[in-house]
């Protein structure tokens, strides 16, 4: 994954990318869940920084899929 910003560099080993990856699924299934693990309003609200719940439960899945095509 590149990050396109000349004054960052990120670098992941593969096993950092997939871990990265399951956290981000996992934080979009709880955003998601409307059971008892479901994420509080107030937790989603900060994550978002300003992004719905279901804008951020899809960004997340999408930053999950492309580290999980780059290992």
């Amino acid at each position: 994954m590149s990050v396109i910003d000349p004054a960052v560099s990120v670098r992941l080993s593969a096993s950092e990318a997939r871990r990265l990856a399951g956290l981000l699924a996992e934080v979009a299934h709880l955003l998601e869940d409307s059971g008892p693990h479901r994420l509080a309003d107030a937790q989603a609200e900060t994550l978002g920084q300003g992004a719905g719940r279901p804008e951020l439960a899809g960004w997340a899945r999408g930053v999950a899929a492309e580290l999980r095509a780059q290992v």
